[in-house]
């Protein structure tokens, strides 16, 4: 018994210097953020803690054009997640209905959508690897997020997002959105997201938000295609 116990302690030890080797960020206890998740009170709209969305002049001009074009059911020159079921990008992510998974691997925490299987992935501590092909200078839906941890509080900085994406299902911004997310446990069954948003085109000052999950029964997501329910004439989001 002995012997197990400090072969065990070894390769612990070993593991850890790897990873330190490596440049990856392991959380701290108490901070284990995996699971299944499921948003506690499902909304469309990401609400600021304080007052309303400090539009810029532009930024208004975008929002209200956006609602007409709602008004007028016009999705694909808007929304082209409702009209293509296009990845929302973050942070709409955060308000899906339905559940997703966070598993922590070797530095990278993935976030797995049940909603048409969407990924996202987060770096911790996981140096930068060369951009041989200019992806870098393509957003894309989700950007580049960069994670560390804070005490039990992943902080992740999401940049080099694409503007056909929305901050929830109104709400615009441009090329130069900056999203940081402070995830952390409330308690064992709730997860808590605080989102500050930043895009000086489209807003004034940054603004934060809150949103909460709760924790759901493990399980393994079923296959889901959103354009199944566009051709079908039901919403991109189910229940």
């Amino acid at each position: 018994m002995t012997r197990r116990i400090a072969r065990a302690s070894l390769v612990g030890t070993m593991l850890g210097l790897a990873s330190m080797a490596c440049g990856q960020s392991a959380p701290p206890m108490g901070a284990n953020l995996e699971g299944v998740w499921k948003i506690a009170a499902p909304t469309t709209v990401l609400k600021p803690i304080a007052g309303a969305v400090p539009f810029t002049a532009e930024g208004r001009k975008a929002y209200e054009a956006n609602k007409t074009l709602r008004v007028q059911r016009k999705f694909d020159d808007y929304d082209i997640t409702l009209s293509r079921c296009s990845n929302p990008g973050v942070p709409r992510l955060a308000l899906t209905p339905m559940r997703f998974k966070i598993w922590n691997r070797q530095g990278v925490v993935t976030f797995d959508y049940e909603w048409n299987r969407a990924l996202r992935q987060i770096n911790v501590g996981v140096p930068p690897q060369p951009d041989l092909m200019g992806q870098g200078l393509v957003p894309t839906m989700t950007g580049k997020s960069k994670g560390h941890w804070e005490g039990d509080t992943l902080v992740s900085v999401m940049q080099g997002g694409s503007d056909r994406t929305l901050i929830d299902d109104l709400v615009p911004h441009g090329y130069d959105l900056k999203v940081t997310e402070r995830y952390r446990l409330v308690d064992a069954n709730t997860l808590e997201d605080r989102i500050t948003v930043e895009d000086p085109a489209f807003f004034t000052q940054p603004w934060t938000s809150v949103v909460t999950y709760k924790r759901q029964p493990d399980a393994i997501f079923a296959e889901d295609v959103c354009l199944d329910r566009i051709a079908a004439k039901q919403p991109a989001f189910s229940k």
